[in-house]
């Protein structure tokens, strides 16, 4: 008999902590609205990271978002925007590598090491002569790295970071915007793990209700 209460006491507190756990996210809490909402792309929902690969907040969701970027599903765009905020000319150099490699096609790819070679190894990027080193030992065209990062369009590249910053209000990182519409940050959930990502798939499931047209009324 004591078994069975027991068992049964188990069971109820495991639907209780899932409950919990799939309570959804609160507005003003795990997430807020933009003042001003900005435009996604046509037919899909987009989410969008701001974030410095000098930020140690950054470093430590690193691994959390790319295994939630492994499973997006089709109907969701990704992608980051390295902060630029006024007055921060150290924010310059972190965000003139992360424009050439997204150039490049590979700032995915490479964004686990760029991040350990500031984070961890402590290499300073923001210098030209220890960066074209590092890019050379990554595999990665050096010739074609240069001709980006120090090419006429980069300083449109960076006016166009600090234009967003400043359209999605970004005051800290990292900051994800879903949908244009709303933002969330580990901060704001008070954890550096994979729960940021599960407020994002609740507010993407939103938006994808909100997106469904009404079903007809029946006659």
């Amino acid at each position: 008999m004591f078994t069975r209460i027991l068992k049964t006491a188990i069971v109820a507190v495991g639907l209780l902590a899932g409950t919990v756990a799939l309570a959804a996210p609160q507005e003003g809490r795990e997430y807020k609205r933009l003042a001003t909402p900005q435009p996604v792309p046509a037919g899909k929902l987009e989410v969008v990271e701001f974030f410095w690969y000098g930020c140690p907040h950054c470093f430590a969701i690193e691994p959390h978002t790319e295994a939630w970027i492994k499973k997006l599903p089709k109907d969701v765009a990704f992608r980051r925007v390295h902060v630029m905020w006024p007055g921060r000319s150290d924010l310059e150099g972190h965000a003139r590598i992360f424009v050439t490699l997204s150039q490049m096609g590979i700032a995915e790819k490479y964004a686990k090491a760029v991040f350990k070679a500031v984070q961890v190894d402590r290499i300073e990027l923001r210098r030209e002569d220890v960066l074209f080193d590092w890019v050379k030992k990554q595999g990665i065209d050096v010739a074609k790295f240069k001709a980006i990062y120090n090419g006429f369009s980069m300083g449109v590249s960076l006016n166009k970071a600090a234009q967003q910053t400043r359209d999605y209000n970004v005051d800290g990182v990292p900051t994800f915007v879903v949908n244009g519409k709303y933002f969330t940050s580990p901060g704001m959930v008070g954890k550096e793990d994979g729960t940021i990502f599960t407020v994002i798939d609740q507010l993407l499931a939103t938006e994808r209700g909100a997106a469904k047209p009404a079903a007809p009324k029946k006659k």
